[in-house]
C-alpha cells in the first residue's frame, strides 16, 4: 500500500513512519519544511515539503495514495494564538479531509488525543465520555474541534476516517519527557501524590494505527488506545529511578506555587512572542489523573498492548543515554 503520514517529523510521525515501512508500505512522510525531511536521509521513505494550511497543496500529493495518517498538529507551543491553534488544527485537518476525498483515498487514519474527553464525569474515562476538553488548553480544545469536524465530514462525505486517541506515549525517539528523566535522575521531583498516568508505548501505538488502517469494523469510530491499566505517578518515579540507578527523589517540590509560575511564565512569553520555558501543560503530568476504558479498543479494534511500563521506560531510558540526553 502508498501511505503518507502527516506530521512525520514528530515524535509519533517518525516512528510510525518507519514502523510502515519496516513493515513493507511505501511510505511519503510529510512535513513542512526542507530541514524536517533530513531526518529521513537514508531511510528509504520518500519525503515531501508541505504546509497543510494550504488548501490547494495537499491533493496533488494524495494522487494514488491508498491511505493517510494525519498526525500533523500543532502541539506545545503556548505562545502561538488561539487563532495559529485552529489554523493548523482544525482548518488544516479539513484540508487533508477535503484533499483525501477529492484525490480517492482509501482511508484516513486521524490522529487525536484522549484529552478531548477527560473534563467530564469521573474515571475511567471511555469513547462514551462527553467531549470535555480543558478550555484554557489551546491543544485539547483545538483537537477536539479537529476530531469531530472529521466525524462530521465522514458521515457527510463517505469518506472511510478512523480516529485514533493516544494517550500519554512515551518511548524512544521522545525528548520532549527527558526533563523528566533528569529530574528523577537528579534526585529532584514535582510532588507526585496520588495521580496516576495511562501510558502507551511507542511502537504499541504504531500497532494500533495499523489496525486502524486494515479493520473494517473500525471505519467512522474512535478508539481510546492505552495499556490494559493506569500507573501511579509514584511507581512510574520509582521504576525510572530503578533503570537509571539512582536513589528515590529526596527533593519533591509543591505542584501550585510551580503551576502558578508557569502561568506567569506563559503570560510573559506570549507578551514576547518566544516559547516558554515552562507551561502549565507540562505541570498536568504530574497533576492530572487519568484513567481510561480501553475495552472498545480491545474488542472492536483487536488491539492490545504488548510493551508493559518496567520494559517501555528501560527502552526510553537506554535511548536516552544513547543519545546524551540524560
Amino acid at each position: 500500500m502508498d501511505i503518507a503520514v502527516t506530521g512525520a517529523s514528530g515524535f509519533i510521525g517518525t516512528r510510525l513512519s518507519k514502523y510502515l515501512h519496516h513493515r513493507g508500505y511505501h511510505v511519503t512522510a510529510v512535513v513542512r519544511c526542507p530541514e524536517q525531511a533530513q531526518r529521513f536521509h537514508g531511510s528509504g521513505i520518500n519525503t515531501h515539503v508541505c504546509d497543510l494550511v494550504n488548501p490547494t497543496a495537499l491533493e496533488p500529493l494524495f494522487k494514488g495514495v491508498d491511505a493517510v495518517f494525519h498526525l500533523a498538529a500543532l502541539f506545545n507551543r503556548p505562545e502561538m494564538t488561539w487563532d495559529d491553534y485552529y489554523r493548523v488544527n482544525v482548518d488544516g485537518t479539513m484540508h487533508v479531509m477535503q484533499a483525501a476525498e477529492r484525490s480517492g483515498v482509501g482511508r484516513v487514519v486521524h490522529c487525536s488525543t484522549v484529552g478531548v474527553a477527560t473534563g467530564s464525569g469521573s474515571p475511567p474515562y471511555s469513547e462514551q465520555t462527553p467531549y470535555s476538553p480543558a478550555q484554557w488548553d489551546k491543544y485539547e480544545t483545538t483537537k477536539c474541534e479537529g476530531e469531530k469536524a472529521t466525524l462530521d465530514f465522514h458521515r457527510e462525505s463517505g469518506l472511510p476516517v478512523v480516529v485514533i486517541r493516544p494517550a500519554q506515549v512515551y518511548g524512544p525517539g521522545d525528548k520532549s519527557k527527558a526533563k523528566f528523566y533528569r529530574m528523577v535522575k537528579r534526585g529532584i521531583i514535582v510532588n507526585p501524590g496520588k495521580t496516576l498516568k495511562h501510558l502507551i508505548y511507542i511502537d504499541d501505538l504504531c500497532a494500533a494505527f495499523e489496525s486502524a488502517l486494515h479493520n473494517t469494523l473500525a471505519i467512522g469510530e474512535a478508539f481510546i488506545i492505552a495499556g490494559p491499566k493506569p500507573t501511579p505517578l509514584t511507581d512510574l518515579v520509582a521504576i525510572t529511578a530503578r533503570e537509571l540507578e539512582v536513589p528515590p527523589a529526596r527533593i519533591k517540590l509543591p505542584a501550585a506555587p510551580i503551576t502558578w509560575l508557569c502561568a506567569g511564565t506563559e503570560m510573559v512569553s506570549r507578551q514576547l512572542k518566544m516559547k516558554p520555558i515552562l507551561f502549565r501543560r507540562s505541570m498536568d503530568f504530574f497533576t492530572k489523573s487519568v484513567h481510561f476504558d480501553v475495552t472498545k479498543a480491545q474488542t472492536k479494534l483487536g488491539f492490545h498492548s504488548r510493551v508493559d511500563v518496567p520494559t517501555g521506560v528501560k527502552k526510553t531510558v537506554g535511548w536516552l543515554k544513547e543519545h546524551q540526553l540524560l
